[in-house]
């Protein structure tokens, strides 16, 4: 066998080897599409959204954005202030007041939340309620901050 020969079988060899993987993947990401663009996307994927359903769920988030930076940035003015308190002899009362006005804040911010998940529930038709409910029990971990490679998130 001469070298052409050789690498003509190599060549078409390469080339059935590299359809047959492009092939392959196209196969799998058909059964399971990737999730990309957070939890929004995550949510409208596991509950079905229609488009109506993403037109008004989009405008929820819209609110719920809004609110939640509008506490936070509260909470960032008082917990300055609280700290601040470490340069100076402030009394504990002081303290003690930035820090019950900081849990106010985050009561705020957990009802926020808690209003934007049960509007979803009530955007939801019948036959997305279960969708919804096992969903509900991903949460905590679906919005929770991002943890570093190798560190599992609390539970």
């Amino acid at each position: 066998m001469n070298k052409v020969k050789l690498l003509a079988i190599i060549s078409v060899g390469l080339l059935v080897s590299n359809i047959l993987i492009v092939v392959l993947l196209f196969n799998k990401s058909d059964k399971h599409p990737p999730r990309h663009g957070g939890p929004r996307n995550i949510i409208i994927e596991k509950l079905h959204f229609d488009e109506t359903q993403i037109t008004e769920y989009d405008q929820l988030i819209q609110w719920h954005r809004s609110e939640i930076d509008k506490n936070e940035h509260q909470m960032m003015a008082l917990k300055n202030q609280l700290y601040s308190l470490l340069k100076e002899n402030a009394s504990s009362e002081k303290k003690d007041s930035l820090i019950n006005e900081l849990s106010l804040l985050q009561k705020q911010i957990e009802n926020v939340h808690y209003k934007h998940f049960s509007d979803i529930q009530k955007m939801c038709k019948a036959e997305q309620q279960e969708a919804f409910n096992s969903l509900i029990e991903e949460i905590a971990i679906l919005f929770s901050p991002p943890h570093p490679p190798g560190k599992k998130p609390r539970r």
